[in-house]
């Protein structure tokens, strides 16, 4: 099968290594939120690629080497357009993926990551009104009048960035619990008012990982002061703790495909160690008390059953195929020069031919996607090295 044209191997610094993985763990993110909304795997791979050009900007900041800290994440977020019409996943019943890898990314509490995860929504009143709706509804849920410091410390300072004027800035922030529920009745229809509340259903877990007879009663009077139909709480609820033994499952999936591809490459202690980095801040979506213990059994299956995949490949089974990519997408990561990429799609390509039950029609979809993000990974490592390069000619500059 053709490959992309790749003309020399890659030798990172920790920065660069850091912003390859960031984009690794961002694109895998997209792909699993896309995957749940039955998104099929050529058009997630299209959908994230088209502004590959600005995620890869974004990925270079947030390593140091091209801006500041907070450009991978703000960047990712509003050239992907994750937010049609309230937000990128709402209508999925779960707090998106990414929002808790970005929240302990940037040391935000749950209630702080689930508010810099809509701030792209500041722009044009009716999205402002969403956005002070979500900020007084999340404290109203969380029992308190006000964002703790550190949050809104650093709300403050990504939306200054933003260049957010500092009256809008408080404007928003400051939103009260009784603000928030005004905006939402007064100006949001039943669907809109819906998705907030289960956007910001997870924070009923904020205290320690479980659901306290008074959180629960928050949620339950919330959804009636929004006026939402009667049982909408236990629907969502139970929805939701649905959605996240989907995603173990999903992660299970992954975690054996990735698997294969590190037994066929003979990935060794630190390429596992790298793997493992990125799977830690996956797999940071479920915020009960319980999830510590799977997490680190799951992460436990990392490098065991050698040699062996999931279940056979399945056409109709669009989760199945973006699991197998977002294993291939984290492989990237550990193939330090072009033997290894070589090796590694080659072992793609044998996978689907090892699935002989699959059409010649679908492995070419697959193997089409395989090379978008073979193309992906190959500008990165490029930008990378051209990047690095510039900083250190411009440092040696500077020592003369």
């Amino acid at each position: 099968m053709a490959r992309v044209q790749q003309t020399q191997a890659y030798k990172f610094s920790s920065k660069g290594l850091q912003a390859l993985t960031s984009l690794s763990v961002q694109f895998v993110a997209f792909m699993i939120e896309e995957g749940f909304k039955g998104q099929t795997l050529d058009k997630i791979v299209t959908a994230f690629t088209r502004h590959q050009r600005k995620i890869i900007s974004g990925v270079l900041g947030s390593a140091g080497l091209a801006g500041g800290a907070w450009a991978a994440v703000s960047i990712w977020a509003s050239s992907l357009g994750f937010w049609g019409g309230l937000g990128y996943t709402l209508g999925v019943v779960s707090m998106p993926v990414w929002v808790p890898v970005i929240g302990s990314v940037a040391g935000l509490t749950a209630a702080g990551g689930a508010i810099y995860g809509v701030l792209n929504l500041t722009k044009g009143r009716q999205q402002t009104r969403k956005l002070r709706s979500i900020i007084g509804l999340s404290k109203m849920l969380i029992g308190r009048q006000d964002l703790d410091d550190k949050d809104e410390r650093l709300l403050r300072r990504f939306l200054a960035a933003q260049q957010v004027e500092e009256e809008k800035i408080q404007e928003l922030l400051q939103t009260s619990p009784d603000v928030g529920l005004q905006l939402a009745n007064s100006g949001l229809n039943t669907e809109e008012r819906l998705d907030i509340v289960r956007y910001i259903f997870p924070l009923v877990y904020f205290e320690d990982g479980v659901i306290s007879q008074t959180t629960s009663k928050r949620f339950r009077r919330l959804c009636s002061h929004l006026q939402l139909a009667e049982g909408t709480a236990t629907e969502i609820s139970q929805a939701y703790r649905k959605r996240l033994e989907s995603q173990w499952i999903y992660f299970q999936n992954l975690i054996r495909q990735l698997n294969y591809f590190a037994n066929i490459l003979s990935f060794d202690g630190p390429e596992m160690e790298l793997l493992r980095e990125q799977l830690e801040q996956l797999i940071n979506f479920d915020p009960r008390k319980a999830a510590a213990v799977r997490r680190e059994k799951m992460l436990d299956l990392l490098g065991r059953q050698a040699g062996r995949f999931a279940s056979a490949l399945d056409e109709d089974d669009v989760l199945s195929e973006a699991a197998l990519m977002s294993a291939y997408a984290l492989a990237q990561t550990a193939v330090p020069d072009l033997e290894n990429r070589e090796q590694l799609e080659d072992a793609f390509d044998a996978l689907l031919e090892i699935n002989a039950g699959l059409s010649d029609e679908y492995k070419t979809k697959l193997v089409t996607a395989r090379q978008q993000v073979d193309k992906l990974y190959a500008i990165t490592r490029a930008q990378i090295m051209a990047m690095s390069e510039a900083d250190a000619e411009s440092k040696s500059k500077q020592e003369e």
